[in-house]
């Protein structure tokens, strides 16, 4: 089964985008809702003002907004710890969870579930992007606070969870491959 599938809630986690070099979106803040049921209160809760616009070509049923123009480079490498790894690929990725909500209604056991969903969406893009010839990481060092500020967070209903960013390869010459059982 896909990641997804065995998860059997709803999904909490959406994806705030930092697009830097993506062919037909020009560069700026996304916003990815992985749950339609969670549009209305996003779209109230993060920052008054962003636009909210589908992006051109983009398909009916992917619920992919554009927020705001513009060069967030600086911005996605500050938020990931100064990491250019956030700023050097094609986009990266704050993983945004419903929070409050969930907790107050399944209590605190759910809370590990909401990274479960992250490693699910992580586990996807790490496979998009290698069938795309491109590769992809995580980032666990970031400022949640930050991100919260970009996007216009104010409260506990949403949480920045996990980052990722996705991209061309670097090879890194201090690891050793070897032929599967050599």
């Amino acid at each position: 089964p896909l990641p997804f599938q065995t998860l059997p809630w709803e999904p909490n986690v959406h994806l705030g985008l930092f697009v830097h070099r993506v062919d037909d979106l020009p560069g700026g803040l996304y916003f990815l809702v992985r749950n339609k049921n969670h549009i209305e209160d996003l779209k109230s809760r993060l920052k008054p003002g962003f636009l909210w616009e589908k992006p051109e070509g983009c398909p009916a049923e992917l619920d992919l907004f554009f927020l705001e123009q513009g060069n967030f480079m600086g911005t996605s490498a500050s938020v990931s710890c100064g990491q250019d790894i956030a700023k050097q690929g094609c986009f990266s990725l704050g993983m945004i969870s419903a929070f409050e909500e969930p907790l107050k209604k399944q209590g605190s056991w759910f809370y590990p579930r909401l990274y479960w969903e992250c490693g699910a969406i992580g586990q996807i893009l790490y496979l998009q992007a290698e069938v795309s010839g491109i590769r992809s990481t995580g980032i666990g060092c970031f400022f949640d606070d930050p991100v919260h500020q970009v996007f216009g967070i104010q409260d506990m209903s949403y949480q920045s969870l996990y980052h990722f960013t996705v991209g061309g390869p670097v090879e890194d010459t201090r690891l050793t491959t070897l032929p599967a059982y050599a």
